[in-house]
């Protein structure tokens, strides 16, 4: 369950809805009943009152990965909203069992109807988790009230039960409002698919039948030709989008890292001021539970696959129908919707006919469906990019069939509708495969394409570079809302750049991922690239006349490099995390550490007057001195720059040089197989078991390491299911037994 700063986003809802109407020249007729003014009376068995109540409203609850705003309603409960009922007017709504309750009797949910001092049940439903598997998730109800249309009228919403709960959430209801058919109201769309190359698209050029219904909706949007993602995959990408600041400042850069809480997101703003937030997504690394970036939605709906599972092999088509069920439950109301697919995902398995659409065709040795394990001959290679276009065509086909149903529905002509991806994906490019383990153009230039209202400057390209930041204040411009100025968010909107003249300043990108860490630093003309791990170098391309990136031309252009790797180093941010180091005797240590990045902060603990630390190297080497006494030991911690990058430890002890028996590693004292050895980092290509943020046992003469976690910043814990789930995804090579 999410309550973090419900009450301060609620309590603005009502006040700006008002600035909604001046601000959007629209008038909105849908109701949100998660308002505090519009509830009236509470009963409920708990002994709960009204002002108890209204404390209540909008916090968020997740069942089965689904996450919406409710109200509690243990049996016996009324809840009665004093509202205006609009002709064709409906109540839409969500209703469910939190799973800790699915053992539980039923509960009966039902909504009545109060009008000229008569009261009439207008809908029931029983809920019954236990013998019905179907009713484990979130029910949904649409009750038509046009019968009820005017004022002054009353509408209950009332649980029974066998048994009597004392539990304020034994039964929940969700996003109850009165949504209007037929009314006009502002809508902005973000389409997502999620590992989805440019230059695998019809719009940027690419020579197969992938994207037809891409390239029709191309006619009717921008075509932004220099689009640059500020993450090569998913996490910290679309942390990006959600908040417009890099990667390093939202903090979701790593794959247990949780989106900074003290953030406003995209939903939050909007939210705020009136808006429904709703979202469709189908990577379980967006939607599983304490990522963060629910925060700020009133529906945030992460998909499952077969088995009612997270799973990659969610495909579009539900998807699709979830996204456009949210619109239908929302209609008449201001809204924003993310919509994230994510088919040309590995592994590559499109749905028939589209797994036979390009050759060559996959046999039953040769799938082509993950290059981890299908690539043992060179024409592999051309089999898993036909099952990756496969992929992609059949993503196209239900883009197309979302775009039609919005004109079916009178939606599209007024909506803004971003189509974009988060990343994309190599094919031994610069011989490597997937994503997450560089910033190369393959992955970081994402399609990006923007429909304006009325089809504005449909049809037009734009040549100047634009970033995944620049959305939020995309969508924030279109609602003709405020735009936050730095340092709240780094993007700006695109109609300016539309409109021609606006700046182009140069694109950041960073990964941090399992082991693989680099930043670069993108113009529409060239590009720096500082690679801190595996490999540890620096990189520069004239996009011009290189635009795959296979000419480093580094000596012969230093004083660019210079400034373009100035603006790299400004952007990056430390390490939240400190390594510490626990020396303990008696003996004497000389220890030096080594970094491609920069050692910062460094803060001895215990030294004596013989003690001492030099920092050198220009923030690259750290020589530590000490000679700790029997039961006095030293202890000296330091932070990073950037994040993920590698630090080696060396050095003697008594003169003679360490083994890795005078080394222990975090709680489980773990010894390293050979010294020189790089410190113990937070991600690897396999899951780590032993708990990196607890010192070894005291007591025990030799070098001591571990991570120090500063308040609220530790990673959330990661179960055997969950590293499985993330294998299958790619981001994971292996799990330990947890």
């Amino acid at each position: 369950m999410t309550t973090r700063r419900h009450r301060t986003r609620h309590a603005a809802l009502a006040a700006g809805a008002l600035l909604l109407l001046s601000a959007c020249g629209h008038k909105a007729r849908g109701t949100d009943l998660l308002q505090e003014g519009l509830l009236v009376e509470a009963t409920l068995s708990s002994g709960r009152d009204l002002a108890w109540v209204r404390t209540q409203m909008g916090r968020q609850y997740r069942i089965n990965d689904v996450v919406l705003r409710t109200l509690p309603a243990p049996p016996p409960s009324r809840l009665r909203f004093h509202v205006d009922v609009p002709a064709r007017g409906h109540l839409t709504f969500a209703y469910g069992i939190p799973p800790e309750h699915h053992d539980g009797t039923p509960v009966e949910f039902v909504v009545n109807v109060a009008r000229g001092g008569k009261e009439e049940q207008a809908w029931s439903q029983m809920v019954d988790p236990l013998g019905k598997p179907a009713h484990r998730r979130w029910q949904h109800a649409d009750v038509d009230l046009a019968r009820f249309a005017g004022r002054g009228v009353d509408v209950v919403l009332e649980t029974r039960g066998y048994e009597k709960s004392d539990d304020a959430r034994r039964a929940l209801w969700g996003i109850p409002a009165l949504t209007v058919d037929g009314a006009e109201a502002p809508l902005a769309i973000v389409y997502l698919v999620d590992t989805l190359r440019a230059d695998h698209t019809q719009p940027y050029g690419y020579g197969r039948d992938t994207t037809p219904e891409l390239l029709k909706f191309a006619g009717e949007g921008v075509v932004f030709e220099q689009a640059i993602s500020h993450a090569a995959w998913t996490k910290p990408s679309v942390g990006s989008l959600f908040t417009s600041l890099l990667p390093g400042r939202h903090r979701a850069v790593q794959l247990r890292d949780q989106l900074d809480p003290g953030l406003i997101t995209i939903g939050e703003m909007l939210q705020a001021k009136g808006f429904t937030t709703g979202a469709a997504v189908a990577n379980s690394v967006i939607y599983a539970e304490g990522t963060g970036f629910e925060q700020g939605f009133d529906q945030f709906s992460g998909l499952h696959g077969a088995g009612d599972r997270p799973s990659k092999v969610v495909e579009a088509a539900g998807v699709v129908d979830e996204a456009l069920r949210i619109l239908e439950t929302r209609r008449g109301m201001p809204t924003f919707l993310y919509v994230h697919t994510m088919d040309p995902h590995v592994p590559y398995t499109p749905p028939a006919p589209f797994d036979q659409k390009y050759e060559p065709h996959p046999t039953p040795d040769h799938t082509g469906q993950d290059p981890r394990y299908d690539f043992k001959e060179p024409l592999d290679l051309d089999r898993l990019v036909a099952q990756y276009d496969g992929e992609i065509a059949y993503g196209d086909q239900e883009f197309g069939r979302f775009v039609q149903e919005l004109k079916a529905r009178g939606l599209y002509d007024r909506a803004l509708i971003v189509f974009m991806a988060d990343h994309g994906e190599e094919f031994e490019d610069h011989g490597k495969w997937l994503h997450g383990r560089s910033v190369f153009d393959e992955l970081i230039r994402v399609p990006m394409l923007v429909k304006f209202p009325g089809q504005k400057d449909g049809g037009k390209r734009i040549t100047q570079q634009v970033q995944s930041l620049d959305i939020l204040p995309t969508v924030l411009e279109h609602f003709g809302l405020a735009i936050p100025a730095a340092p709240a968010i780094t993007g700006h909107p695109l109609q300016p750049v539309v409109a021609g003249g606006a700046p182009e300043p140069p694109a950041v990108s960073e990964i941090s991922h399992r082991g693989f860490v680099a930043h670069g630093m993108r113009t529409v003309k060239d590009k720096y690239v500082r690679r801190f791990s595996p490999e540890e170098d620096e990189l520069y391309f004239d996009l011009r006349k290189d635009p795959k990136e296979q000419q480093n031309i580094i000596e012969q252009n230093r004083e660019r490099v210079r400034l373009l790797k100035a603006g790299v180093e400004a952007a990056m941010v430390p390490n939240p995390f400190r390594y510490t180091v626990r020396f303990e005797g008696p003996a004497t240590y000389r220890v030096l550490f080594r970094t491609g990045g920069w050692i910062e902060g460094v803060e001895p603990v215990g030294f004596g007057p013989s003690d001492h630390h030099d920092l050198d190297g220009n923030g690259r080497k750290l020589i530590v001195t000490v000679t700790p006494r029997l039961g006095h030991p030293r202890e000296i911690a330091f932070g990073m720059r950037p994040q993920g990058a590698p630090v080696t430890l060396e050095g003697t002890r008594d003169g003679k040089p360490l083994s890795p028996a005078d080394v222990y590693i975090a709680q489980e004292g773990i010894h390293p197989e050979a010294v020189p050895f790089k410190l113990p980092e937070i991600e690897t290509e396999k899951e780590r078991a032993e708990n990196i943020f607890a010192p070894p046992a005291e007591g025990k003469a030799g070098v001591h390491v571990w991570l120090s976690v500063p308040s609220g910043q530790r990673p959330g814990p990661m179960s055997k299911q969950v590293c499985e789930e993330l294998k299958a995804l790619g981001y994971v090579t292996g799990c330990t037994g947890q």
